[in-house]
């Protein structure tokens, strides 16, 4: 494959994504009217984030499910988001070093 090849290939690529972003842009002012999509859109987020976050702590074991239920009881308790996930990752880091568990 040459040079001229690879630089038609990015430019196709290039124009896809651009084109995808336009057009979800222009379908988003249109979506918005729909009860339902509304309800949808507005739930997307926190489930995006759960689907990275469950399978991390899943991963870690043991230590990594109690960091999560130590980091959303102090979340829940002190309402400071900074204390509760430096407390966690202070957790999985003593366990990870021998001085937890």
């Amino acid at each position: 494959m040459n040079n001229t090849n690879i630089l038609i290939i990015i430019f196709f690529v290039g124009l896809g994504t651009y084109f995808l972003r336009l057009s979800g842009l222009l379908l988003s002012s249109r979506l918005k009217k729909i009860k339902y999509i509304d309800l949808f859109l507005e739930g997307l987020p926190p489930t995006l984030l759960i689907s990275l976050i469950v399978p991390s702590i899943i991963k870690v074991g043991t230590i990594g499910i109690i960091a999560a239920l130590v980091t959303i009881i102090l979340m829940y308790k002190t309402k400071n988001s900074f204390l509760a996930m430096s407390i966690a990752v202070l957790l999985v880091a003593l366990n990870r070093n021998g001085l937890l568990l």
